[in-house]
Formats: C-alpha cells, structure tokens, sequence
C-alpha cells in the first residue's frame, strides 16, 4: 500500500471499491486534526503550581511562614543527605568564622550572626549543592502521609533552590539556604551543648556576664540545654569568648602536663593500651629526617590512631574525664593541681583527640600505681625489649586479682592487639 495519501476521488486504500471521499476520507481527517493524548499529570503539579502563586504574591509573610515551616520539616528530619551541607565543611567554617570574628561581635552580635550566615552561604551553597538540595525536596515532596502544608513547603523550596544553566548566580539570593544554615547551626549548637555548658564554668565568675547568660547557664547546669543552644545561637559574642577560653584552657593543660608535679592523666593499664595500639604511628612520627610531606602525612596517620583507638574504647575517655572531675573535688590536692584536673575534665571532653595526643607525647609524670604489686609489675614490663601478648598475661592477672576487672579487659584487649602487632621498644 503506498505511504502517499490518496485524493478524494482516488480508490481507497482499503480494498473496499469504493473511493476514497466515500469511505475513510472522515477518518484519517478526525484523526489528523484530533489532539495528542494528554501526558499523565506531574504528582506535584498542584503543590508547584500553588508554590508558584505563592511567589508571585503580593503577601511576602506567606512565603516567610512557608519558610518557616520548611525548616521544622527539616529540623524533624534530622541532617539527611542532600539536606544540609556538608557536615565536616560546615563545621570547619563555623568555628574558623567565629574565631575569625571575635572583635566584630563585641561590636555587633547581631550583626556578626549574620556575616556569619551570609559567609556560610556564599562558601557553601553551591550550585551542585543547590541541585542536590532541589532534587532531595522534590522526592520528600512525593512522601506519603504529608500534609498539603507540607508540599508547599517543601515545592517553595525546590522551587527557589533552581539555577540558571550558565552564568553567575548569588547563593545570598537563595533564601532556601538561609533556612538551612539556621536548621544546620541549631544543630551545631546542640552538638556542642554540653561542651559549651561545661566551658561556660570559669565564665560565670565574670563581672560582665548578663543575667540573661547567667540564668542559661543556670538550666544548662541543670540538664537543659536547648536555652543555651538559644542563647549561643542568638549570641556570637559569647561562642567566641567560649572558643578564646577553650584555646586558653587548653593551653594551662599542656603546659602543666610538661611539667614533673603535675600527675598523669592515664591510669597505668591506660598507658599499656595506648602504647600498644599507638606504637606504630607514634614511631613513624618520631622517624627522623622527615620532610614536610612525610611529616604530614605521619601526624594525619597518628591523629587518625588515636581517634581509632578512642572510638574503639569509649570508656577510656569516660572514665579519664571522670577521675579528673573527681581528683578536681579532692581536698587532699594542693590547689595548683584541683585547678589542673578542673581544667584538664573540661579540654579533654571537648577536645579528645588533641588532649590526648599531647599528653601521650608531652606528659612528664608517669601514671600511678594503686599497689606494690602494681608497680613490680609495671616496671619489669618496661624493661623488656619486646612486648607480645604473652608478656602482658602477668599484668592482666593481678589486675584480676585487685578486683579491677575493666582495668584487667583493656590489658586482654591490648593483648589482641599485639598478637597481630608486637613492638620492640
């Protein structure tokens, strides 16, 4: 049959005899003119569409309330992906921008806030960020069992998280990241909560703290800390006198640590678990002729161990932090050394990682022992040249004897460590 359409008084193609005017001219016409079949409708198409309207209003506090009630979704959702930025980036640049903004809140507090949010923005809120964002809000979009509230909210969001194809755009100009930054900072507040609370001790003693911050600090003592994650938040003056105290802080715990008064932090078994697991990196730190980059790399390599070891034992820094709180209230100290474990409880909550590694490679005293037995034991280990798991055995047992049975498993654990790992000292 030929693809060319017939004329009118052409035989139909059909076979029928009949021309083709008389018989399917009508049609093939109906057909041709009749429109394409309708494509099946977008689940979203209302909610966009509403969205849409929404912007285009003259009522800019809808837009605001929407907004606003995109962050409490995003705030019930917790830090999904795709609806925050990323988390290591994030809090990088807080902490260096509070720093770095230290006399600017003195000034303006409130203003500081926002060169804050406007600096994370611009740093952060890409354009790959803003598609991610875009594509995450649309899919939580199609969720079952949300409200049309809900999908308005999340559509104004997807909506102005689009960006031109090409040319320059100004992340600032996105509100939507706005509304991320206050749900992600909230969020780095509370992580920070009980650190912060626990800074904010020697500041209580100032003269200048506003009885708004004392009374924060008050709740925070007691276990609320949602106010004081307010507070900070409403506050950067007060986060960056926390930070100049914490570096402060820090640096008393160091510096005494160096010294031969000041008591170890470590329990002996502590000690041995340590050196077992860190034996290794600490030697290629301690390796010498290292050039920058192999310098470098051995102090990511040994940061890295320790950070392992601490995740790998929680209650090693538990109970360190708590000896150190208890010893800060004993009254048989000096007051020199209370003021050191008051110091020392703090910066090794807050700063695990750094603490421990300075007093691993600065401390001058070694730990205590709780017995005779103890220290006979503690001191024929160390004369040996070699240690394996069969070496340690003596020591794990008494530690079983003195009724010290965490002490005796963290000795059982190093043991397994060194069978896979022994160390010539």
């Amino acid at each position: 049959m030929s693809r060319q359409k017939p004329g009118r008084n052409d035989p139909c193609p059909c076979g029928s005899g009949k021309k083709y005017k008389a018989c399917h001219a009508a049609e093939d016409r109906a057909r041709e003119t009749a429109a394409p079949p309708a494509a099946a409708a977008h689940p979203l198409a209302n909610d966009l569409q509403a969205a849409l309207e929404l912007l285009g209003g003259e009522d800019l506090s809808r837009v605001s309330a929407a907004l606003d009630h995109l962050g409490t979704l995003l705030a019930q959702w917790g830090p999904a992906p795709g609806l925050r930025f990323d988390a290591e980036s994030f809090d990088k640049h807080v902490s260096r921008e509070l720093d770095r903004l230290e006399e600017a809140v003195a000034r303006d507090p409130a203003q500081a806030r926002n060169t804050l949010r406007l600096g994370t923005v611009r740093e952060l809120g890409t354009r790959a960020f803003l598609e991610k964002l875009r594509a995450t809000l649309l899919a939580r979009a199609t969720t079952a069992g949300l409200s049309s509230e809900d999908r308005q909210a999340l559509c104004l969001g997807a909506l102005l998280s689009s960006t031109p194809k090409s040319g320059r755009f100004q992340p600032e100009d996105r509100p939507v990241l706005d509304v991320v930054f206050g749900v992600q900072f909230r969020e780095w507040g509370a992580r920070h909560g009980q650190q912060l609370a626990s800074k904010l001790e020697t500041l209580a003693a100032s003269a200048d703290l506003s009885d708004e911050a004392r009374e924060v600090l008050r709740k925070a003592g007691e276990g609320e800390l949602d106010p004081l994650v307010k507070y900070v938040e409403s506050d950067p003056q007060l986060a960056s006198r926390i930070a100049q105290e914490a570096r402060e802080r820090s640096v008393r715990v160091e510096t005494a640590m160096r010294q031969s008064l000041t008591p170890s932090v470590f329990t002996p078994e502590e000690q041995v678990w340590l050196t077992s697991v860190l034996w290794e990196p600490l030697n290629a730190l301690k390796a010498p002729g290292l050039d920058a980059k192999a310098r470098s790399a051995a102090v990511s390599s040994f940061l890295g161990a320790v950070r392992a070891a601490l995740d790998s034992d929680r209650e090693v820094l538990t109970g360190m932090v708590e000896r150190m709180r208890a010893r800060a209230k004993d009254p048989e100290l000096d007051e020199a050394t209370r003021a050191f474990f008051t110091d020392a409880a703090v910066a090794f909550e807050a700063e695990p990682v750094r603490m421990v590694l300075a007093a691993i490679l600065t401390s001058y005293s070694e730990p205590q022992a709780r017995s005779a037995e103890e220290q006979v034991v503690r001191a024929d280990l160390e004369a040996k040249p070699r240690w394996t798991a069969e070496d340690l055995e003596p020591y794990r047992e008494l530690l079983g004897e003195m009724n010290l049975p965490a002490a005796a498993e963290r000795i059982r654990r190093a043991q397994e460590w060194l069978r896979a790992h022994p160390i010539t000292m």
